[in-house]
């Protein structure tokens, strides 16, 4: 029991960033689903003979798969598994006890999924700006999903990573389940407050558009080729035939022609194909139904804006204030500052920040005014964005109103989940994998 508590303990010490694309995600995306906070809770009320009833029943009803791998004949694998289920005297499980899980179909809009770290010494932020994409049921989809990672990982990590040192954790993946939508994830972990960081994210796609119209042809076809040549490879264990084949059967698709599908789809694909996804799903200037949740984690000692603050101010002087506060130790008057903002627009990026300086001067008080000094730079930037603004997707129009679950609207439009179990309720969710080929009634041993 001692192990099991140290297990869930250990969940609140993991970094920032992977606690967001781990349970955090699939608390939003998944159901059912059970946190960990809530078994840790349950985990007291638990007694040995609690442990010995479930281990003395847990069999009686069953629905299990199983993968034989080997020199095997059909009918061998079919006897294998029946010598399993006379072992294990199970009956078969009722269908309302079997539940797969199905996934949360997000409707359009821009949400913002906040959580505070559980840890007092973390002193790192984290952010994942999660972009759905397409189905994970077309292959087509699958591999301009595919191909678009190629092209914007590096280019990600390079920007945020190298140039604006925003941190050690960055970079892109992509984030799919059995069923449902594909997801673009762009992931940064860093001192800076969550604002800020996705202010930075925002810029990038801004710009990362035309980083695709300008794309090299022959280096995306060398991209393709790169691809489609690892989906090739020839297995080289038992293991990894098993794991590859276990994927299908795991998720229920049984689809086990799906990399010989995304092979073949992969040849037909041209970067003005991911293009398309781009401005489809991703640009918040074009997509029509564009679909984004940014999960945020607020270490505990960073200042964690409230709702009146989220629901008066725009999000280019929340970030700029967090900055301030943690680089000044100062305290910042939001609407002093938004009054600065609005004059400082009509001064050159340099003056304004000599202004903002005299009004917020460094905690080290010898410390002089100087672009390079990390403090700085990170305000200069953050001022620069705040009396900049990238025009946002707004939202203000949206067809739904979370307002009767508790959340709320930022001033750019974006709904704020309070509540993730009262958010998933008012969402449709996706059905179940459809099996792609017609499974085989067990006659061969008839």
């Amino acid at each position: 029991m001692t192990e099991i508590k140290q297990d869930f303990e250990n969940i609140k010490f993991e970094q920032p960033v992977y606690q967001l694309v781990g349970e955090k995600n699939k608390q939003l995306n998944v159901v059912p689903f059970v946190p960990t906070s809530l078994l840790e809770q349950l985990l007291d009320q638990v007694t040995i003979e609690d442990v010995q009833k479930h281990i003395d029943t847990v069999f009686s009803a069953a629905y299990f798969k199983m993968l034989v791998v080997g020199n095997f004949e059909p009918a061998e694998a079919v006897d294998a598994a029946q010598q399993v289920n006379q072992m294990l005297k199970s009956q078969p499980l009722p269908p309302h006890s079997h539940m797969p899980s199905r996934m949360v179909n997000i409707e359009p809009g821009h949400y913002i999924y906040q959580h505070m770290g559980e840890d007092p010494n973390m002193l790192n932020n984290a952010v994942v700006a999660t972009f759905y994409c397409g189905m994970v049921t077309n292959p087509t989809d699958r591999t301009t999903m595919a191909l678009l990672l190629q092209i914007i990982d590096d280019q990600f990590f390079d920007q945020l990573r190298t140039k604006e040192q925003l941190g050690y954790n960055v970079g892109a993946s992509t984030n799919s389940f059995s069923s449902g939508k594909l997801a673009l994830k762009l992931r940064v972990e860093g001192e800076s407050n969550p604002t800020y960081l996705l202010q930075h994210i925002d810029s990038f796609i801004h710009g990362f558009r035309q980083t695709l119209v300008e794309f090299n042809t022959v280096k995306f076809d060398a991209l393709v080729e790169s691809i489609a040549s690892k989906a090739n490879e020839q297995l080289t264990s038992v293991d990894a035939e098993a794991n590859r084949m276990w994927t299908p059967i795991e998720e229920a698709t049984y689809d086990f022609a799906r990399l010989a599908d995304e092979v073949e789809s992969l040849q037909k694909v041209k970067v003005d194909d991911v293009l398309d996804m781009w401005d489809r799903y991703i640009n918040p200037q074009t997509a029509v139904t564009y679909t984004r949740v940014d999960s945020q984690l607020w270490a505990a000692k960073t200042s964690y804006p409230s709702s009146t603050d989220m629901t008066t101010w725009p999000e280019s002087i929340l970030a700029l204030a967090g900055c301030l506060e943690s680089e000044t130790h100062m305290p910042v008057d939001l609407s002093d500052l938004s009054h600065f903002i609005n004059t400082a627009v009509r001064q050159t990026s340099a003056d304004a920040l000599a202004s903002l300086a005299r009004q917020y001067p460094m905690a080290n008080s010898t410390q002089v005014l100087n672009e390079t000094a990390s403090g700085w730079s990170k305000i200069k930037n953050a001022l620069d964005m705040a009396m900049n603004p990238h025009n946002q997707h707004a939202l203000q129009d949206s067809e739904t109103n979370f307002a009767h679950i508790g959340m709320y609207q930022t001033v750019e439009g974006k709904w704020v989940i309070t509540d993730v179990e009262k958010f998933k309720a008012t969402q449709a969710l996706h059905g179940l994998a459809v099996p792609v080929i017609k499974l085989i009634p067990n006659t061969l041993t008839k």
